[in-house]
């Protein structure tokens, strides 16, 4: 018993001293630019060695990718909860919802990361890549959940689709234009369906419309 306290103290230890570098980093990165901070600075506005950060970040770069395990990981709940949705729209409309409470949960930090990296090519590239894997992902899940092959087309559509839909949704609920960032998913989704049946040429909504609301 001793020694799993010990131990569970060690690994709170751990996750204290890797956010409190993490948060003096950003906020470093967020009011110095990126390119203007170094370890070394970080190391002494967090109170630690350098050899204490590249513990637990290989690079400078890794501490403003540090979310992408934990916000991959939310979206693998996400889907999770789709397989007992009735319909494709509603199995996409039900993850985009969840993934988004979890994105609303982390605005504070999310925001910051965005006003380090938009400035900066080199990690707006690299923001663009991991918003990729987070398409990828979505499309297998989808997959997973219809039970039909990794590369189904709809499935990587309806993904693709779906991340446009986020960021638009993000912008929008951080302009003020939507009371939540869920509330600003469904009112793009909805605009989805509306588009859709438009573009058909039925002059109809169509069922992604109905159901997107």
């Amino acid at each position: 018993m001793a020694r799993r306290d010990v131990t569970g103290v060690r690994a709170r230890k751990r996750l204290r001293v890797r956010q409190q570098i993490e948060d003096c980093a950003l906020r470093a990165f967020s009011e110095r630019g990126f390119d203007d901070v170094t370890v070394e600075q970080v190391c002494r506005d967090a109170g630690v060695s350098p050899a204490t950060f590249y513990r637990y970040f290989g690079a400078k770069e890794e501490v403003v990718f540090a979310y992408r395990d934990g916000f991959l990981e939310a979206l693998r709940v996400a889907i999770a909860g789709a397989g007992g949705e009735p319909s494709p729209v509603a199995q996409l409309r039900g993850v985009l919802k969840r993934f988004a409470s979890y994105l609303q949960s982390q605005a504070g930090t999310l925001a910051m990361r965005d006003q380090i990296v938009v400035h900066h090519p080199g990690l707006l590239a690299r923001t663009l890549a991991v918003q990729r894997d987070w398409e990828s992902e979505l499309a297998e899940g989808l997959a997973r959940v219809r039970s039909v092959p990794p590369g189904d087309f709809l499935c990587q559509l309806h993904a693709a689709i779906g991340l446009a839909v986020l960021r638009v949704a993000l912008r929008q609920w951080r302009a003020g234009q939507a009371p939540s960032l869920p509330a600003a998913t469904s009112r793009a989704l909805a605009a989805v369906g509306d588009f859709a049946a438009a573009f058909s040429g039925t002059g109809e909504r169509t069922r992604w419309a109905g159901e997107a609301r």
